[in-house]
C-alpha cells in the first residue's frame, strides 16, 4: 500500500542554528487534513550529529518472515560518529529514541567513524558503512550491529581483510 507518512533526517550542519538534528515525521497521505505537514518532530540529543543516510533493521530478504517487522530506523552521524536507533513501530506518528551507540563503542570495538549509511540484511544483522577511522583518517570500513539489540558485534570484514 501507499505510503501515509515518510521519515526526513533534517540537519543543521552550517546553517547558524546551534540545535540538535532531528527527524521529522512528514504526512503524505492526500487524503489526509495533514498532508504534505510535518506531523512530529524527534530531536536528537546532542549538537552537531549531522544524521546521514538512514536504514531499516530489517530488509526484503526478510519479505514474508512474520518475525520480523521494519519497526526501527538506523540512523548514522556522520560528523559525530554517533548512531541512533529510533522506535517507529509502537507510534509511527510520534517516533521515540530507542538507542543511541556512542561513538567509543565504534571506535573501539571496530577501528572505525564517520559511519555513512546503513543496510540491513538477510541475516538480521545491520551493515553500516563509514568512511573514517577514529582519528579522522580515510578508511572505509562496515560496522557490524546485532539486529534485535543494536550491540556492535565488530566489522563486517573478515578478519585481516578491508574495505
Amino acid at each position: 500500500p501507499r505510503e501515509e507518512i515518510v521519515y526526513l533526517p533534517c540537519i543543521y550542519r552550517n546553517t547558524g542554528t546551534e540545535a540538535p538534528d532531528y527527524l521529522a515525521t512528514v504526512d503524505v497521505d492526500p487524503k489526509s487534513p495533514q498532508y504534505s505537514q510535518v506531523i512530529h518532530r524527534l530531536p536528537m540529543p546532542y549538537l552537531k550529529d549531522e544524521l546521514h543516510h538512514s536504514g531499516w533493521n530489517t530488509c526484503s530478504s526478510c519479505f514474508g518472515d512474520s518475525t520480523k517487522s521494519r519497526n526501527k530506523l538506523v540512523l548514522p552521524s556522520f560528523i559525530s560518529s554517533r548512531i541512533y536507533v529510533v522506535d517507529v513501530g509502537t507510534e509511527p506518528r510520534a517516533p521515540k529514541l530507542h538507542k543511541v551507540i556512542e561513538a567509543k563503542d565504534i571506535h573501539e570495538k571496530c577501528g572505525l567513524g564517520t559511519p555513512h549509511t546503513s543496510h540491513c540484511l538477510p541475516t538480521g544483522e545491520v551493515m553500516i558503512s563509514t568512511l573514517g577511522d577514529p582519528k579522522g583518517n580515510g578508511k572505509g570500513g562496515f560496522v557490524l550491529l546485532d539486529g534485535e539489540t543494536f550491540e556492535v558485534k565488530g566489522t563486517w570484514e573478515r578478519p585481516g581483510g578491508s574495505a
